[in-house]
């Protein structure tokens, strides 16, 4: 599967993610920097733990929108996402 682009909203700002299909998981990538990695497991989706990611994978939590705005993948941002990759793989 290829790469696709999704839109999220995020503090009342819309956002551009791309999503990277790998092996067994789905990078979340903004302005070319890898801001997380989901993984399915069962009928649930979770955000793997930062521990869990090589280190030179992910980028700080410091990554900041093009307003300003810090970007942070809470529960409102995975539902989107994992919702946007669910519409997309059927």
């Amino acid at each position: 599967m290829n790469a696709f682009n999704i839109e999220i909203n995020h503090n009342d700002q819309a956002l551009t993610l791309t999503i990277i299909p790998k092996d067994d998981h789905f990078r979340i990538v903004y302005l070319e920097e890898i801001l997380g990695i989901l993984k399915k497991q069962g009928s649930d989706w979770i955000l793997m733990k930062a521990e869990e990611i090589d280190a030179e994978t992910l980028v700080t939590e410091n990554k900041l929108t093009g307003s300003g705005h810090h970007i942070s993948l809470g529960v409102a941002e995975i539902n989107q996402i994992s919702g946007a990759i669910e519409n997309h793989l059927q």
